[in-house]
């Protein structure tokens, strides 16, 4: 039977569209997959995933875990700070995972929200949801790829660009997850205000110190007029000059705390030394002796390897205390300098008793050890080689001793042959 040719180049040209079209398609999968991996290492840093990570249950903070604010100035989410309530019921205190300080409180609720790192957390909740497709426009159904930050909507490219377009919303800061997520300081940037709740068309000006409560101008002129106010930038400022006052009781607090770090570092060293030292000395005098003597070796081997050991322990423990008091002192001031940088003057001058008071604890609690925590070193029995050679001594009289009446009874036995 003829085929028309006319049909053979139809189904030959049918069949190279369909190889051509499936071959496509695999390398737009390949490189969709490299992209979205490259993406996920690209903003997953690890200061990214530890801010938004609570310390407590090693979960990401989400709507259900919101961030809160302890005494000691660290965050732990809401179920955490709940559940550690529940353990300590009559104490209403809650133990911070990070550092171990006990913060008072009735229950989560009664902790301010750390709204800097909600907001991180959950642009990259967002982020993730872009990446899996889960994530829709507020105004359609398509991906949501951009959030603004103005208004906290996410949109896909089609909406964002009306968006943006609209007179009453072109002012309005409207960018990526992945831009949010590789610079996170561009969250400060957005100017956040807020209205008094009794007069909603007046906007909070000045914080009343008498009440701990932010007011509006018609507030300070009725309600707070015999209080104690200032404007939100001249509290703010007062606040930043009594942390600058505190910054050099920080600094030489740290210093000595690093310079006493230094000198246990250095300890070990010298510890290690000597105590390598007194194991070739020992050795030097163990190969001079008989080897039924090897026990002995061994015996005081194992001395030793515990005086080591205890003391490495003893400035091991030395060492962690430092290092917690670093630590806790860098996070405290890294805390307020990021209180400063991006939250609200509200939310700092309702905690600035909490950061006061947290800072004068680190600046004030403990003392940094000196240089006199070194371990005695091991030392040698005195005259070690002498008492040695005495041990031989005594066990050769010994068994020269004992084999004298064997030598006796065998010539004894030899004289009686002889009879």
């Amino acid at each position: 039977t003829c085929v028309p040719s006319s049909g053979i180049n139809a189904e030959y040209g049918d069949l190279k569209a369909e190889k051509k079209l499936k071959k496509k398609t695999k390398q737009s999968s390949k490189r969709r997959s490299r992209k979205v991996d490259y993406l996920d290492t690209e903003i997953a840093s690890d200061k990214l995933v530890e801010d938004i990570t609570c310390k407590g249950c090693r979960k990401k903070f989400s709507s259900g875990r919101v961030p809160k604010i302890l005494h000691c100035l660290h965050a732990m989410c809401t179920e955490c700070i709940n559940v550690s309530f529940l353990f300590n019921e009559g104490k209403n205190k809650v133990k911070c995972a990070s550092c171990g300080v006990l913060s008072a409180g009735r229950n989560a609720e009664s902790f301010r929200t750390q709204s800097f790192v909600q907001i991180l957390a959950d642009i990259a909740s967002c982020y993730e949801g872009q990446l899996s497709g889960k994530l829709k426009c507020i105004g359609c159904n398509n991906v949501a790829g951009l959030r603004c930050l103005t208004c906290n909507e996410n949109y896909c490219q089609e909406h964002t660009d009306f968006h943006v377009r609209s007179r009453a919303t072109s002012h309005h800061k409207v960018l990526s997850f992945k831009q949010i997520l590789n610079a996170p300081l561009i969250i400060s940037t957005i100017k956040r205000e807020e209205n008094c709740p009794s007069h909603p068309a007046k906007i909070l000006e000045f914080f009343c110190f008498t009440c701990r409560l932010p007011v509006c101008t018609a507030c300070a002129l009725t309600q707070h007029k015999d209080c104690i106010y200032e404007e939100l930038g001249t509290a703010i400022n007062a606040l930043k000059q009594k942390f600058e006052n505190l910054k050099p009781a920080f600094n030489k607090k740290q210093y000595n705390l690093k310079k006493a770090d230094a000198a246990l570092d250095a300890s070990q060293k010298n510890v290690e030394g000597e105590f390598g030292h007194s194991m070739a000395g020992l050795s030097d005098s163990m190969d001079k002796i008989m080897r039924t003597l090897r026990q002995k070796e061994a015996s005081m081997n194992h001395s030793i390897e515990d005086h080591r050991k205890e003391g490495q322990g003893e400035l091991r423990v030395h060492q962690s205390m430092l290092e917690e008091q670093i630590a806790n002192i860098e996070s405290g001031v890294d805390f307020v300098d990021t209180v400063f940088e991006f939250w609200s003057p509200l939310e700092v001058l309702s905690m600035e008793n909490d950061i006061l008071q947290r800072l004068t604890e680190l600046a004030t609690e403990g003392q940094a050890p000196g240089d006199d925590i070194k371990p005695k070193p091991y030392e040698l029995p005195p005259d070690t080689e002498g008492n040695v050679v005495e041990a031989i001594s005594c066990m050769y009289n010994s068994a020269v001793s004992d084999e004298t009446p064997k030598k006796g009874e065998e010539e004894e036995e030899k004289d009686e042959k002889k009879d």
